[in-house]
C-alpha cells in the first residue's frame, strides 16, 4: 500500500498518497507547488486561495509546455545532426 505523506502548502496541511513516489519526492513537490503559490499570493494580497491555485497551476502549466516544445526542438536538431553524421561517416566508408 502506498505511503502517505504529510505536506504543507501555503499554511495547509495536506496528506497525499506517494503511489511509487518517495516521501521525499511528494515533499519536494509540494515545496514547489508552495513555493509558487506564495509567489502569486504576494502579488495581491486580498486573492482567495482558489484563484491562487488556478494562476499556479496555469504557470505551472506554461513551464511545462515550454519545457516540451524546448525538448522537442532539441530532439529534432539531435536526429538532423545524427543523420548528418551518419551520412558522412557512409560516405567515407564507400570511399575506402
Amino acid at each position: 500500500m502506498a505511503e502517505d505523506v504529510e505536506v504543507e502548502i501555503l499554511g495547509q496541511a495536506f496528506r497525499i498518497a506517494a503511489g511509487d513516489a518517495s516521501s521525499a519526492y511528494i515533499r519536494r513537490l509540494a515545496d514547489y507547488v508552495d513555493e509558487r503559490m506564495r509567489a502569486i499570493a504576494q502579488t495581491a494580497q486580498s486573492m482567495p486561495l482558489n484563484r491562487i491555485a488556478v494562476l499556479t497551476a496555469l504557470n505551472i502549466a506554461d513551464d511545462l509546455l515550454k519545457l516540451q516544445d524546448q525538448h522537442e526542438h532539441s530532439s529534432r536538431w539531435l536526429q538532423t545532426k545524427t543523420e548528418y553524421l551518419i551520412a558522412l561517416v557512409q560516405e567515407q566508408v564507400a570511399d575506402q
